[in-house]
């Protein structure tokens, strides 16, 4: 070791040696053999529906200082618990994919491969995270200071005002190509049989709702000849349209609607868009120009005073959320329904290689709205509801079968960034194995979309 006494020449044979690792040792940048992909996975829910929701809710609000949306802790039936079985599948593909993490074990996952694919699997690193921690211990996450911290969806304040994270922005902060959220519902009509997507539409098709609002556009086609018109209903005491239009009037200017259509100005639901910490929220001082909620801006309370401008809708007309949300490989939901049912298909085919088959077993069509998730962040937005807790065959998957589930879900991963071709055979389900283009998304050389969701 170099021993320096008084400033002569070991002095300078230090400072040089000095330079040369800098300028030779990479400080920033980690380059890896194989392309790097980052995934986060997402158990739906968690966290405890306490009261009042003025101290445990979801969905505050800057403009009133309140939250406006009580916490959502999941589904629960006959002893089963969204959040429990979704935590029990999300951890299980947290524990495949980090075989494929650098310094991974990818031998381990490659034995798992070979069970889907006569191929040679092409070799990429995942980098991948939880959304959130383990929420089955109900007394624990009770007893703490603030029960839903880690488990809320959109910013909050702690107990001194110092704004939050929620779970979206701790998402975009990592920067995800892809996010696949986990989740259960209760029950269903008998119609809806097997394993639904949940996607948002296109920019496209929600101004035309905003122009039927508006009064600009008279007829309905638009939405009856879309495949976009199955829309999820809250309640049967309103149609499928009726909700539509609540929707497209919460997207554009965060107040819900009456039954009639009209715009009901003492049901406000907030500006979700800045609601999370990324680069399409409105820049300081937001909150005082909005609330007034001026004509002609996108704080406006009315349907024909509502200016769509700004960072966030510039985002939505952008083709990036059309190659999301848009055409796609399904014919429409853009990439985002692809990765939904491609995992679907996936999950179907990994249960049925092992025997298990069931008339529930099909790919459904999607549950359409504007969720929170798929629309708040970059990342192609896989989001399945992938059971209903009212149904036996439900029960029994979660009881025996989470680890073919699993398996599914992170070799569809895999195959949304390589493309494996699936060996075929007696299984009615076989997935396309067609990778995810995903030099579209590429906005320089330098940063691509998903980047760019933080990115300064």
């Amino acid at each position: 070791m170099m021993r320096i006494y008084r400033p002569d020449g070991y002095v300078v044979v230090f400072l040089s040696c000095f330079i040369l690792l800098v300028l030779f040792i990479p400080q920033k940048t980690v380059q890896y053999e194989f392309n790097l992909y980052r995934v986060v996975v997402d158990p739906g829910h968690g966290g405890a529906a306490l009261y009042p929701r003025e101290k445990h809710g979801d969905r505050f609000d800057l403009l009133s200082g309140t939250y406006l949306d009580i916490f959502r802790e999941g589904a629960s039936l006959r002893g089963y618990h969204e959040h429990e079985h979704m935590y029990n599948v999300a951890s299980k593909v947290d524990e495949l994919l980090a075989c494929c993490a650098p310094g991974g074990d990818f031998g381990k996952f490659y034995r798992i491969l070979k069970k889907y694919t006569d191929e040679e699997p092409a070799r990429v690193y995942i980098s991948h995270m939880l959304s959130r921690g383990d929420s089955r211990d109900r007394d624990a996450i009770k007893n703490r200071k603030d029960p839903n911290a880690e488990f809320r969806l959109f910013d909050y304040p702690d107990d001194n005002g110092n704004m939050r994270p929620g779970r979206i922005t701790r998402i975009n902060r990592f920067r995800p190509h892809l996010v696949v959220a986990l989740h259960l519902a209760g029950w269903a009509p008998r119609y809806y049989r097997g394993l639904n997507a949940v996607i948002v539409p296109p920019y496209e098709f929600m101004h035309k709702g905003l122009e039927y609002l508006k009064g600009e556009r008279r007829s309905r086609s638009f939405y009856y000849n879309q495949p976009y018109r199955d829309w999820f209903v809250e309640s049967v005491r309103r149609s499928g349209f009726s909700w539509f239009k609540n929707d497209v009037s919460m997207y554009f200017t965060g107040f819900r609607t009456k039954p009639s259509g009209m715009i009901d100005t003492r049901a406000f639901r907030g500006y979700r868009y800045n609601m999370v910490e990324w680069n399409y929220a409105d820049g300081p001082g937001w909150a005082l120009a909005a609330k007034f909620h001026k004509h002609n801006t996108r704080y406006a309370d009315t349907y024909k005073g509502f200016k769509p401008e700004g960072e966030f809708w510039e985002r939505e007309k952008s083709k990036y959320e059309a190659y999301r949300r848009g055409n796609g490989p399904e014919g429409y939901g853009g990439d985002n329904l692809y990765a939904s049912n491609e995992l679907i298909r996936y999950i179907l085919y990994s249960l049925e290689k092992r025997g298990v088959r069931h008339q529930d077993h099909r790919v459904a069509p999607p549950y359409i709205s504007i969720w929170s998730l798929p629309l708040h962040v970059n990342a192609i937005t896989a989001f399945l509801e992938i059971g209903y807790l009212n149904r036996s065959h439900t029960r029994y998957l979660l009881r025996s079968r989470t680890d073919e589930i699993a398996e599914g879900i992170a070799v569809g991963i895999y195959s949304l960034f390589t493309g494996v071709k699936p060996r075929e055979g007696r299984v009615k389900h076989v997935p396309s194995g067609k990778k995810i283009d995903l030099e579209k998304y590429r906005i320089t050389n330098e940063i691509d979309y998903f980047e760019s969701v933080t990115a300064k």
